[in-house]
């Protein structure tokens, strides 16, 4: 038996952070949104063992994929012993670009795990596994638009959003996490906001309300030095985006457009320059299919 799910990508409409903790960790304040440019996964039972593939060569395939890290701990959580499970992904969303494409992964496995092996794990339980691997994850599997606080694991669903045209640009070299903290630090240090919450002035209804409220701190120190990354923003807004701003820590820019011609344009002008372009809308967290 083979189960299947699409796993969306997230932006960020809106992130803050502050200052690093005791532990390492920065707080931090964004409104996210799930959009439809999508992994595919797919989980069949095996005879034995456990095996994850996936369409791109250069992604790990064991431990090191959070993937294959959600389905251990599905496992040991719910004390299903001697399962066999063969995992593939289809990979869409460009890696380590802001856009939570491993988090969707490994959310979408355990989701489809729960249902493939009918087990009576709720819901709430589901989200704290996903949590305890990445801050993204919960959020990836419930979706929409929602206030993310905390590590990020704190969440807030929030008022839905219109369905908006947004075209997503991926160009250059990945832009490591880690890195993208320690530079906000080295530029900022005690300066970055104890409570970032300015998102108490992001009233999104329609794309209309949005562009004075977007905001990522990231852009501040990663665009300056990703020239692909503040290129592929250019041309979004050439081509018309209402409002263009980086995902995440980047380097994925994205674009909101009131017109899908515009957007078309857009995904064409960004192809001829050598970036890579995705036409999407928003939508909800991880379908299982």
């Amino acid at each position: 038996m083979q189960l299947h799910a699409l796993a969306p990508a997230k932006i960020n409409l809106f992130l803050d952070v502050g200052p690093a903790q005791s532990d390492g960790y920065h707080t931090v304040c964004s409104v996210m949104q799930t959009v439809s440019l999508y992994d595919r996964i797919t989980v069949e039972k095996v005879p034995a063992g456990m095996v994850l593939r996936c369409s791109d060569p250069a992604l790990p395939c064991g431990e090191k994929n959070l993937a294959f890290r959600a389905a251990q701990v599905f496992f040991q959580e719910s004390g299903i012993e001697d399962a066999g499970i063969s995992i593939h992904l289809e990979k869409n969303i460009p890696v380590a670009s802001g856009l939570a494409g491993g988090s969707t992964d490994a959310g979408a496995v355990l989701l489809l795990l729960q249902r493939l092996f009918d087990c009576p794990i709720s819901m709430e339980t589901l989200l704290h596994i996903g949590g305890s691997l990445g801050a993204d994850i919960p959020f990836c599997m419930t979706g929409g638009t929602a206030l993310c606080c905390g590590k990020g694991e704190l969440i807030t669903p929030m008022q839905p959003i219109e369905p908006m045209h947004i075209v997503i640009a991926r160009d250059g070299a990945d832009v490591s996490t880690p890195a993208a903290y320690h530079m906000l630090d080295m530029a900022y240090g005690k300066r970055l906001p104890a409570k970032p919450e300015r998102w108490k002035t992001l009233h999104i209804k329609n794309r209309k309300d949005m562009q004075p409220v977007m905001f990522n701190i990231f852009e501040s120190v990663i665009l300056p030095v990703h020239k692909e990354a503040s290129a592929c923003k250019a041309i979004l807004r050439e081509a018309g985006a209402r409002s263009a701003m980086m995902s995440g820590s980047g380097p994925a820019v994205f674009g909101i457009f009131d017109e899908i011609d515009s957007a078309r344009n857009a995904v064409a002008a960004l192809q001829a320059a050598g970036a890579k372009a995705f036409l999407c809308k928003t939508c909800g967290g991880v379908q299982i299919i």
